[in-house]
């Protein structure tokens, strides 16, 4: 009798664990399958080639630099006999502007000072064009005291065409050469050197 009951736990017991086993087998999720190796390059095949990178967009081009001014050094000289010396020492031309480096020295007993804008002063081409002065706003008039020299840079507005061959300084234009409050003078300036092409 007893033997029959062990024998009968045994069964129940036995049939526990496999209920057991079932439930937990099923709790646990599915393995993920394993990806299937990429298959081998055949003997002698071309390896495959790397993936291409991502185009890359072009930097913009750069803006074209500004030419450089053209510069004309030259020694030129005007006189007016209310006692003012002009010296043209050398002349620079750019894109919007024309620049004079100048010296201009005034004596005269008769009056303390003088200008050398009382008037219109400019640059005049051979066609007859005007490149305007542009008046410093500290020395609107450009005066010079009596036994003084300016040295200075004379900015005018506007360009010389590259053909041009020389240039006209105006200053104080229609007033006359023996004016004290400002005289009358015009100095040529030769762009090219005399026998230069």
């Amino acid at each position: 009798m007893s033997e029959e009951r062990s024998v009968r736990s045994a069964a129940v017991l036995a049939a526990y664990a496999l209920a057991l086993a079932a439930c937990g087998e099923s709790a646990q999720p599915p393995a993920p399958a394993a990806a299937p190796p990429a298959p081998a390059p055949a003997a002698g095949a071309p390896a495959p080639a790397p993936a291409a990178p991502p185009p890359v967009a072009a930097a913009p081009a750069p803006a074209p630099a500004p030419a450089a001014p053209r510069q004309v050094p030259m020694s030129v000289q005007g006189t007016a006999s209310a006692g003012l010396t002009v010296r043209v020492k050398s002349v620079e031309m750019g894109e919007d502007a024309t620049i004079l480096d100048i010296s201009a020295s005034f004596e005269n007993r008769r009056t303390n000072f003088t200008n050398l804008a009382e008037s219109e002063t400019y640059l005049a081409d051979s066609a007859g064009n005007r490149l305007m002065l542009k008046r410093p706003p500290d020395n609107r008039y450009l005066r010079i005291m009596s036994g003084d020299t300016m040295q200075g840079r004379l900015v005018f507005l506007g360009s010389v065409p590259p053909s041009e061959t020389q240039l006209r300084l105006v200053i104080n234009d229609g007033m006359p050469p023996d004016s004290t409050a400002g005289p009358g003078l015009a100095i040529a300036l030769p762009l090219k050197p005399a026998g230069g092409s």
